[in-house]
């Protein structure tokens, strides 16, 4: 059972990889701008690693070998999602994507910079939503797919 919710989980990273690096770039019309945003799940993914090694110290004599190199393959995605992989933000035609998430323009009230390459998403129903771009250059490209700057009223 534990063999196959280890497999369960690493299909689904594999599933959820493909999607977010092949299949968003053609859904929702053609891909406008595509930047990346800054990691921040470092923390989170040392924390999970380190849970999965004392797990694995405490029953090493209990566990099967496959299980075994299911756990360390588990600890490679990991380390893979928290160093490697970057999320990013894909703008469209009629919205744009931060993470797997879609938002259409017209939901969009307000977009706002803020510092530290911060773009700050004031939605028509009063949420927020925040993309952090990881390069500065970025900035710039974003700012002028959305007309460029303009004096608030």
């Amino acid at each position: 059972m534990i063999n196959f919710s280890l497999i369960l989980c690493i299909s689904a990273f594999f599933l959820y990889s493909f999607y977010e690096q092949f299949a968003l770039d053609r859904r929702k019309g053609q891909t406008r701008l595509k930047v990346r945003l800054k990691k921040r799940t470092k923390l989170d993914s040392l924390i999970f690693v380190a849970l999965i090694i004392v797990l694995i110290w405490q029953s090493l004599a209990q566990i099967p070998p496959t299980t075994l190199y299911l756990l360390f393959f588990l600890i490679i995605l990991s380390l893979y999602l928290a160093f490697f992989r970057t999320s990013q933000l894909i703008l469209k035609p009629t919205g744009f994507y931060l993470g797997t998430i879609f938002i259409h323009f017209d939901k969009i009230q307000q977009v706002n910079l803020a510092p530290e390459n911060k773009f700050v998403f004031e939605l028509k129903n009063g949420k927020r939503i925040i993309a952090q771009l990881e390069n500065k250059q970025d900035v710039e490209q974003v700012v002028n797919f959305f007309g460029g700057y303009k004096n608030a009223q």
